[in-house]
């Protein structure tokens, strides 16, 4: 008769080690990948954007409403979530505008006649947007103290310094270092 032999069994612990480790390792990775993604979400709620044209409504009234006491915040806000929602209509126009002349550029013949009027359209959309953002503006402006309307003025010369030294300094970059 010929013997059978059995395979030996793996010494106790060794599979159970390797399991062990692989347990840390994706525990390890995995506080890894959570931390960065809540670092990355504090960050973007706690600091501004570093670079570019920043957040638009701190140039306009919502930049000055941080500056103001709660009662007053709360009382703009309201003023401005609603001329939102009167210009929203606008906005989707000149939206629609400027779809309708990348599909004009886009088209096959290309028809610069076409491509030109819809470009008219879109600018007289845009156009009719900023009068209407324009007058909202206007009327909140007159409602503000001479404090506030004081307060605003800063922070907009403010701003503009800001963007004056970025440009600046990106200006100097860009020539290189003197000879």
């Amino acid at each position: 008769m010929t013997e059978v032999s059995r395979p030996e069994p793996p010494p106790q612990g060794s599979g159970s080690r390797r399991l062990k480790y692989a347990l840390i390792a994706s525990l390890a990775l995995n506080l890894l990948i959570i931390g960065a993604a809540a670092g990355t979400m504090y960050g973007f709620r706690k600091h501004p954007p570093r670079f570019g044209a920043g957040r638009g409504e701190d140039f306009g009234l919502m930049g000055l409403t941080h500056r103001l006491p709660s009662e007053r915040k709360k009382e703009i806000r309201k003023q401005l979530r609603a001329d939102r929602v009167a210009l929203r209509p606008l906005v989707e126009e000149v939206r629609a505008a400027r779809r309708a002349a990348a599909e004009k550029l886009a088209a096959e013949p290309f028809d610069r006649a076409a491509l030109d009027s819809a470009i008219t359209a879109a600018a007289e959309k845009d156009r009719t947007l900023r009068q209407a953002a324009v007058t909202a503006f206007l009327g909140h402006a007159e409602q503000l103290t001479s404090e506030e309307r004081r307060m605003l003025a800063d922070w907009w010369l403010k701003k503009n310094e800001a963007f004056k030294e970025r440009r600046k300094k990106k200006g100097d970059d860009a020539q290189g270092p003197p000879d």
